[in-house]
């Protein structure tokens, strides 16, 4: 006597190799981002940036000078105090798209597009000097190349995640 097991519509089988691989690379990328994200909300205190200030004052006093220009302009901005737990959550719902996609759900494709549009609308909020807080303006060069190089490789993952669409119910 034969016993036929029903197919499970979501098995591995019936993901390409392609979206394996995507979803595979996103789940490391989400792990790393978690533990940039918690040290992130560590280090956004206003006890840790001040000591971070003090030490980088030995070292260039200018810089540091800088620094407690923008912490103090900063400090009136509502969205730069939450902005660290934002970005928490962008990287769960990341996640949490990347999960269902992997499950074959096409909901997780939208989920994960949007966790990776939100965290670019931070600059608006943070005004126009959102790069240079990053220590002056040849460091703002650094992050607008980090900013330019993010949002490629968010848009190839976004396209090649597309491509995946026809797979996912």
């Amino acid at each position: 006597m034969e016993v036929q097991l029903a197919e499970n519509p979501n098995s591995n089988a019936q993901k390409s190799q392609m979206l394996k691989v995507l979803c595979i690379l996103s789940f490391v990328m989400c792990g790393l981002a978690v533990v940039l994200g918690i040290f992130n909300i560590i280090q956004s205190s206003p006890e840790v940036v001040q000591k971070n200030i003090e030490q980088i004052r030995q070292i260039k006093p200018e810089m540091a000078d800088q620094m407690e220009n923008q912490m103090i302009a900063m400090k009136d901005n509502a969205y730069a105090k939450i902005a660290p737990y934002l970005n928490f959550i962008y990287i769960l719902l990341s996640f949490l798209g990347v999960y269902m996609m992997w499950g074959l759900k096409k909901t997780g494709f939208y989920i994960y597009c949007i966790a990776e549009i939100l965290p670019y609308t931070g600059y608006i909020f943070l005004g126009k000097n959102s790069l240079n807080m990053m220590g002056g303006e040849g460091m703002a060069v650094i992050g607008m190349v980090a900013l330019v190089l993010m949002i490629i490789i968010d848009l190839v993952f976004v396209g090649l995640y597309a491509k995946c669409l026809k797979e996912m119910n």
